[in-house]
């Protein structure tokens, strides 16, 4: 089979999921010895970049500013519609949302990820121009693909799509590293971990006020987020007004630590988010032995299955009384890590790869 991953995430993302699960996806397909190119005439992906010539058509720039994104999207369309023609592929897998559509009669897949942008307008500038690509890019698609079964659910709430348009596929843990033995003694292990932006669905602030209202959680741990946004001077604001001592937190990126060693000295990681389109942080951490302890927003359970805590992520005191219950308690916190690892392992790019390819032959 001829599979085109177009260039339609490359040049908006550097790094991230998205972007992240198309190279696992485009890696795992070449085992299969099917005939995938990834065509990004102009990009600033680092996934893209590891991509062997052979299995890419792709420049990439290690720098785009953001002022030229039309230009970009339209130097990309008109070199990907030639190269199409050229190749003439059985699928073109869109990377993400446009109005861009191909000249060529091609099957197109396109994937949703969640509908966060439709429950949640007030959280994005520009919501009703991101509905309406996503609106164009699934009603021109003859297959999609949700990463979750609450995604479809919510695809079809809000856009009424046929059912039987739609697949469910799940994603697996991007992170390649191999799981780090635990010692008795982890680095962090009075640190509760917070992977994600600050802002939005994400749930920052009621996740900071539920540690705020808990002196037990305020006595016993500090908090680390991880995350690749700039601190600014609404995190410290938001800080100093749930009276939180400075000291007790602590933000890092992917530039001074990596998330692997973080799962695996970590007390646990809460994920309060209001709503996921899956919950990949949930995944990666049962995959490095940190226990969860997660809002049920969106497709959490979906992901997190029935072994981890959950909690109302519109609660702050629900939010600090599963924190601390199973986080003193021995029992719980060793029946998380045995069923985390065997949870994740429910998970993987293989299997993401078989029912994507079982997506594209229909």
């Amino acid at each position: 089979m001829k599979i085109i991953f177009d260039y339609k995430i490359f040049y908006q993302q550097k790094i991230g999921g998205i972007s992240n699960y198309y190279f696992n996806l485009g890696e795992e397909l070449l085992r299969y010895n099917h005939e995938v190119k990834f065509v990004c005439p102009i990009h600033k992906n680092k996934y893209v970049d590891k991509i062997k010539n052979k299995n890419k058509k792709a420049f990439f720039f290690n720098f785009l500013p953001s002022q030229g994104k039309k230009i970009y999207e339209n130097i990309n369309h008109y070199y990907s519609d030639k190269f199409i023609d050229k190749f003439k592929p059985d699928i073109v897998h869109e990377s993400y949302y446009s109005k861009k559509n191909y000249k060529n009669k091609t099957k197109i897949v396109c994937t949703v990820y969640d509908m966060i942008n439709e429950i949640y307008p007030t959280y994005s500038k520009n919501f009703k121009e991101i509905t309406q690509m996503k609106l164009d890019t699934v009603n021109r698609a003859d297959k999609i693909i949700c990463i979750s079964k609450k995604t479809k659910e919510d695809l079809i709430d809000y856009f009424s799509i046929d059912e039987n348009k739609i697949d469910v596929v799940y994603l697996a843990s991007g992170l390649l590293e191999k799981r780090i033995t635990i010692n008795v003694e982890k680095k962090y292990s009075d640190h509760l971990l917070f992977v994600g932006s600050r802002r939005g669905y994400k749930n920052y602030d009621n996740f900071l006020s539920a540690y705020a209202n808990s002196k037990t959680l305020k006595d016993n741990f500090k908090i680390i987020f991880f995350g690749g946004e700039r601190v600014s001077k609404l995190d410290y604001k938001i800080i100093k007004k749930n009276k939180i001592n400075i000291n007790n937190i602590l933000f890092l990126d992917d530039k001074r630590t990596s998330l692997p060693f973080l799962y695996s000295n970590v007390a646990a990681l809460v994920y309060p988010s209001f709503y996921e389109g899956f919950g990949l942080p949930i995944l990666e951490a049962m995959s490095f032995s940190c226990p969860v302890i997660s809002s049920w927003g969106g497709a959490l359970k979906e992901v997190g299955g029935d072994g981890i805590e959950y909690f109302n992520p519109n609660e702050i005191e629900d939010i600090s009384n599963k924190i601390e219950k199973v986080l003193f308690s021995k029992k719980i916190l060793e029946n998380q890590i045995e069923y985390g690892i065997h949870r994740s392992e429910k998970f993987s790019w293989k299997k993401c790869a078989e029912e994507t390819l079982k997506a594209y032959k229909q």
